[in-house]
C-alpha cells in the first residue's frame, strides 16, 4: 500500500525509535548505544527527503525493510532481516514445500549468487554453476532478497516451475532458465579405484549419516587395495556442523576440529568425536569455489590437523555461525554471531581457503582434467608420508 506521511509524523516516529533503542527496547535489554541520537536524526532527515522528493510515491514499509537489509548485509552477506511471516517460517523450518531447485546460495554485490548446484538436481541438470548471478526469481529482483528469502522462493510443491534470470559466471550473457521443482538430496559418498592403489571418494555434500557412509566407502576402497586417497569435495556445501565434525573425525584422532569465537561467550572448541579412524595413509583433498560452509570446516581441519594437502581452487568463504534472533514486532534477523577458526587458528570467512596447489579447470570439461591432475599429484606422494594410527 502506498502511503504519504508528514514531517511531524516522521519526527514523532524517530523520537519513539530513539527512545526504544537507547532504552534497549528493540533488543529487550537496557543497553545504551553511544551516538545513537545523532545517527537517527540524520536518518530521519534522509527519510523525510526521500518520502517527499522521490519521483513516485514511496511504500515506507518496503523502504524501511530495505534499510534493515542494507544495515545487516553491510556487516556480512549472510545476515538477513526477516518479516514476521518469514520469521515464523524460519522458526518452524518451513521452506514452503519439499520441492526445490537444488541450489546453495550466497549474496554478493547486492545480488544472490550461486555457491553450488546439488549434483543431479534440476539446477545442475540445467548447467547452473558456482558464481552464476541470479538476477531475479519469478520476476522478482534478488536485490530485494536475502539468502533465506531467495532459497525459500526456490522451494515449492514438487512439479511446479520456477523461472530464473541469470548472469552466468562465464560471461556468456543474460539467460532465462525455467526449472521444475522436485525433492533433492545430495548423493551419498561414493568411492572408486582410479589408478593402481589410488582411491577417490566423492563427497558432494554432508547430511545426517554421511560420516558413517563415508567410513563405509573408505573401507570398501581399502579392501580393494587403496593406499592413497583423494577426497573430492568440489561443490560440497553443508549446514550440518555436527555431521561435518563426524566426517573430519574419520581422519583426525584427537584435538580440535573447529573453534567458534564470538564477542561475549569466548571460544568454543569442537573436538574430534573419538570414533575409529577410517584412514591413516596419504590423503589429499580436492576443492573448488563451490566448497562452502561446513565443508570448509572439514577442509581446514584436514589440512591443519591431518596434514592433508589441499588441491584445486580457493573455496567460497562462508565461515560464520548464524543465529535466528527475534525482534519485538514478531519479525527477526539472521545474524552472524560467531566466526569459525581452523585448528591452527585461521579464519576463512569472506576470503575462502587457499589451496596448497592450484589446479586450473575449464567449464564443461568432459575429461575432468582437474581431477586427473589431483590423482597424478597424489600418486607422487611418498609412502613415508603415512601417518601413524592413533
Amino acid at each position: 500500500m502506498k502511503i504519504t506521511i508528514d514531517r511531524k509524523l516522521l519526527v514523532m516516529a524517530s523520537a519513539v525509535l530513539i527512545l526504544l533503542i537507547v532504552s534497549g527496547g528493540l533488543l529487550g535489554r537496557v543497553v545504551a548505544v553511544e551516538g545513537t541520537y545523532g545517527y537517527l536524526k540524520l536518518f530521519n532527515e534522509a527519510l523525510y527527503l526521500v518520502v517527499h522528493n522521490y519521483v513516485q510515491p514511496v511504500d515506507v514499509d518496503a523502504l524501511m525493510q530495505g534499510a534493515y537489509r542494507g544495515m545487516l548485509e553491510s556487516l556480512d552477506p549472510g545476515n538477513e532481516y526477516l518479516t514476521p511471516a518469514d520469521y515464523e517460517k524460519a522458526t518452524k523450518g518451513d521452506r514452503g514445500g519439499e520441492g526445490e531447485a537444488g541450489l546453495w546460495l550466497s549474496k554478493r554485490r547486492g545480488y544472490v549468487v550461486v555457491v553450488a548446484a546439488v549434483p543431479g538436481s534440476p539446477a545442475a541438470e540445467a548447467g547452473i554453476r558456482a558464481g552464476d548471478v541470479i538476477m531475479s526469481i519469478d520476476g522478482t529482483s534478488t536485490r530485494t532478497m536475502g539468502v533465506w528469502d531467495a532459497t525459500t522462493a526456490l522451494h515449492g510443491k514438487p512439479g511446479t516451475k520456477v523461472k530464473l534470470s541469470l548472469n552466468p559466471s562465464d560471461g556468456a550473457g543474460r539467460e532465462t532458465v525455467t526449472l521444475v521443482r522436485r525433492i533433492v538430496a545430495p548423493p551419498a559418498p561414493t568411492g572408486s579405484i582410479v589408478a593402481p592403489h589410488v582411491g577417490v571418494v566423492r563427497l558432494a555434500g554432508i547430511r545426517d549419516g554421511d560420516a558413517k557412509r563415508l567410513d563405509q566407502a573408505i573401507a570398501a576402497l581399502k579392501s580393494q587395495g587403496a593406499q592413497r586417497l583423494l577426497l573430492d569435495m568440489r561443490g560440497c556445501v553443508s549446514d550440518s556442523l555436527p555431521e561435518a565434525i563426524g566426517v573430519a573425525s574419520l581422519f583426525i584422532a584427537q584435538g580440535p576440529i573447529v573453534t567458534v569465537t564470538d564477542r561475549y561467550d569466548g571460544d568454543k572448541r569442537y573436538r574430534a568425536d573419538g570414533r575409529r579412524l577410517a584412514w591413516t595413509r596419504p590423503l589429499a583433498v580436492l576443492v573448488d569455489r563451490g566448497t562452502a560452509r561446513d565443508c570448509e570446516v572439514v577442509t581446514a581441519a584436514l589440512r591443519d590437523a591431518a596434514g592433508a594437502p589441499i588441491l584445486g581452487q580457493p573455496t567460497w568463504g562462508i565461515g560464520t555461525l548464524q543465529k535466528l534472533l527475534p525482534l519485538r514486532n514478531d519479525d527477526g534477523v539472521l545474524l552472524a554471531v560467531g566466526k569459525y577458526l581452523s585448528p591452527a587458528g585461521k579464519e576463512w570467512n569472506g576470503k575462502g581457503i587457499d589451496p596448497d596447489l592450484v589446479l586450473e579447470t575449464k567449464a564443461d570439461d568432459p575429461s575432468d582434467t582437474q581431477l586427473q591432475k589431483a590423482i597424478d599429484y597424489l600418486r607422487g606422494v611418498s609412502p613415508a608420508a603415512h601417518r601413524d594410527a592413533a
